[in-house]
């Protein structure tokens, strides 16, 4: 077979549209998926894709004060993380990395939603006690989304538990919903 035969534009032209076709049923199921949570995330799913425009904090990091926005925070082996209160959830042998932040102060206490690109387990201390979650939605399947979970923050320091992640960074975005 000759290599012009492989390079006929009629063949290229029907090879992409194969490829499309292929392609469009994982789209389309992506897009069911990101329509499951319990709550819109449009904005949290906006700040993520600016991606090149995220501050990066490794695990362990003082970030400052509260803000609203999202970041990125790379993780590392639960064993080596000094957490403030050991994580509430259980933990899963193929899910042993975990990130630890602290934010100086909440300026403006009140209720705030923390959303993750990836798999992990969200605790917030404040007041060396845990902080209790409100609601929780999470979705599998939902490209750069997959959990988010609203908690009461008082006003003060207040640290962030991830735990029982693979990914080896995770996005997060907090935002104040009242």
């Amino acid at each position: 077979m000759s290599w012009s035969r492989w390079t006929d534009p009629r063949r290229l032209i029907g090879a992409a549209v194969l490829l499309l076709v292929l392609a469009s049923p994982a789209t389309a199921a992506d897009a069911a998926a990101c329509g499951k949570f319990k709550w819109p995330l449009t904005t949290e799913k906006s700040w993520f894709d600016a991606a090149t425009d995220l501050k990066a904090y490794e695990s362990g990091a003082t970030v400052g004060e509260l803000a609203e926005g999202a970041l990125t925070v790379a993780t590392k082996p639960m064993a080596e993380i000094a957490f403030a209160l050991r994580p509430e959830g259980k933990p899963k042998s193929d899910k042993v990395a975990g990130a630890l932040l602290t934010f100086d102060k909440v300026p403006k206490p009140g209720r705030y939603q923390v959303t993750l690109s990836d798999e992990a387990w969200i605790d917030v201390v404040q007041e060396g006690a845990y902080r209790p979650s409100g609601e929780f939605s999470g979705v599998h399947g939902c490209p750069g989304l997959r959990k988010s979970v609203r908690f009461e923050f008082g006003a003060g320091p207040l640290t962030l538990q991830l735990s029982s992640a693979a990914a080896p960074v995770i996005k997060v975005a907090i935002r104040k919903l009242d």
